[in-house]
């Protein structure tokens, strides 16, 4: 009995020893399991934070973008946008705006927006690289598709637009033009002849009407306000070009007192009111602004050597072929060529009605008429005067006209033959003007605080 009472008693020890230690394991583990739990509640928390950073940083950038958009003018120095600003659920955010201070024109300017979004304790930074865009980077543009008496402009069949296309107006349609590049229009639909609406490209064909949208088109997009002076220009003239305050004569190519002497890189001008002016010769490389400006009509004709924009405040009147150096007979820019003309009037560009403009004209550069447009002088009535081949861009107010057709026959001016040139995607005339909107180049999430030109 007693050895039974001993076994009985040896046996109730060791299940309370296990007890005690299944409980204590028990204490461990669920110690362990509260830990944990309670560092997934802190993980999740500042994961929570984190994310909410990054949103702040993105919240700052676009407010700094939209900033931007809204300033008359590029910042020329760094400047502090947004500092500790309160995002709208808490938390904070700053941007600086890093500004390219090497480059001399403004199109060619890099801007990062430095972003920081703070939440909690955790902090998230991303840099933005921006550039403005250049009017020089359209193929082709209009404040609105009508000519500048007012009667509505058509693509036909003959046209065919190479680079972006952009108009504040309403595309219009009779036939099977080409578009072989981005085209936007901030109007809510096209026309397809006679009055057709169109308002997606599912519309097309329509009638006798079945254009080419090579990268489609989108609609509905914000206008971009084209400039209506060419005031920037002529400061530019006059701080680091030349600038003239009456109408002149310019000559691309050549010097000469008198008679002109073949000269590349090398232009002259003369002013011409009053009458009787005489020429000055400018090497285009000593020019810090690289701009020519005339308070007054500008006549213009030659071969350049290098990059220049000229304006006027007035016309732009060409009277003989633009094209570069290093161009073809066709005036196309040959690989290599780093010639760049742009052609800015506060008026009208106006192809000459004269005997070098009567059998074909060539132009290499982009062209800019604020008010009204680019035209040929007298197109309706003068005889057929052959290709006028364009290698750059039309910018302009209201088209113009440069000939009369007869069906697909031009009958009087030019039949167009029109060219974009894709090096002013990386590349512009300079001081050339600005459209005010930038685009978002590349962006990185980084704490690098170097300086990123």
């Amino acid at each position: 009995m007693t050895h039974y009472m001993r076994t009985l008693s040896s046996q109730a020890g060791h299940a309370l020893a296990g007890v005690v230690i299944l409980v204590f394991v028990m204490a461990i583990l669920g110690a362990g399991f509260m830990s944990l739990a309670g560092y997934e509640t802190r993980s999740t928390q500042q994961d929570l934070e984190s994310q909410r950073a990054f949103w702040l940083a993105e919240a700052g950038k676009v407010r700094a973008l939209r900033w931007m958009n809204h300033q008359t003018r590029p910042p020329e120095n760094d400047v502090n946008i947004y500092q500790d600003a309160t995002g709208p659920d808490g938390g904070t955010y700053t941007v600086e705006c890093l500004v390219d201070t090497t480059s001399l024109y403004e199109v060619e300017k890099s801007f990062v927006l430095d972003c920081t979004g703070h939440s909690g304790n955790r902090d998230r930074r991303i840099r933005q690289r921006i550039r403005m865009t250049s009017f020089a980077q359209y193929a082709y543009f209009t404040d609105d598709e009508l000519s500048a008496g007012g009667f509505p402009i058509w693509f036909v069949s003959t046209d065919a637009i190479e680079g972006p296309l952009h108009t504040n107006g309403t595309l219009r349609v009779l036939g099977s033009p080409r578009f072989l590049g981005e085209v936007t229009s901030a109007s809510d639909h096209m026309l397809g002849y006679p009055n057709y609406w169109v308002d997606s490209p599912s519309d097309w064909p329509v009638g006798v009407n079945n254009p080419l949208f090579a990268e489609g088109f989108e609609l509905n997009m914000p206008q971009v306000p084209l400039p209506t002076q060419t005031l920037d220009l002529r400061q530019e003239a006059l701080t680091g070009g030349v600038y003239i305050g009456a109408q002149a004569d310019l000559e691309l190519g050549v010097t000469g007192p008198v008679n002109p002497v073949p000269a590349p890189g090398w232009f002259r001008y003369r002013p011409t009111d009053p009458p009787g002016g005489n020429w000055t010769s400018v090497q285009i490389t000593t020019l810090p602004g690289r701009v020519f400006y005339a308070d007054g009509d500008l006549h213009v004709k030659g071969l350049l050597d290098g990059e220049l924009t000229v304006a006027s405040s007035l016309n732009v009147r060409i009277e003989d072929d633009l094209t570069y150096q290093a161009s073809d007979a066709q005036g196309a820019p040959l690989p290599g060529c780093d010639d760049l003309l742009g052609v800015v009037a506060g008026g009208n560009i106006v192809f000459v009605d004269n005997i070098p403009n009567g059998t074909d004209l060539l132009i290499d550069g982009v062209l800019m008429g604020l008010n009204t447009s680019i035209t040929a002088e007298n197109y309706g009535t003068r005889g057929y005067c052959g290709a006028l081949t364009i290698w750059g861009g039309l910018i302009q107010k209201y088209r113009g006209a440069v000939g009369i057709t007869n069906g697909n026959i031009v009958t009087h001016g030019y039949r167009k033959d029109y060219h974009y040139d894709t090096r002013v995607t990386a590349r512009t005339p300079p001081a050339f003007p600005l459209t005010g909107v930038y685009n978002e180049v590349a962006w990185t999430e980084t704490w690098d605080a170097s300086y990123p030109f």
